[in-house]
């Protein structure tokens, strides 16, 4: 069985990493792969694409006098 698992910040890491080992511990040959960092990497997740890099920050400017 193959499970992809998705974390897209470093706190989903931590639950990815968790889900991961409770995952290992019922199905020994289970294959896990996806996207997430050093938590889910430790707990056997073949990590392809690494949360490094990925943030990002965006503002917004709020204005009471706009009509949208």
């Amino acid at each position: 069985m193959k499970v992809m698992i998705v974390a897209g910040d470093p706190s989903g890491d931590v639950y990815g990493g968790a889900l991961a080992q409770a995952l290992r511990a019922r199905r020994p040959g289970i294959r896990l792969f996806g996207m997430g960092g050093p938590h889910m990497k430790k707990a056997g997740v073949r990590i392809l694409f690494p949360l490094t890099g990925l943030s990002s920050v965006a503002s917004w400017k709020v204005c009471a006098t706009c009509p949208c």
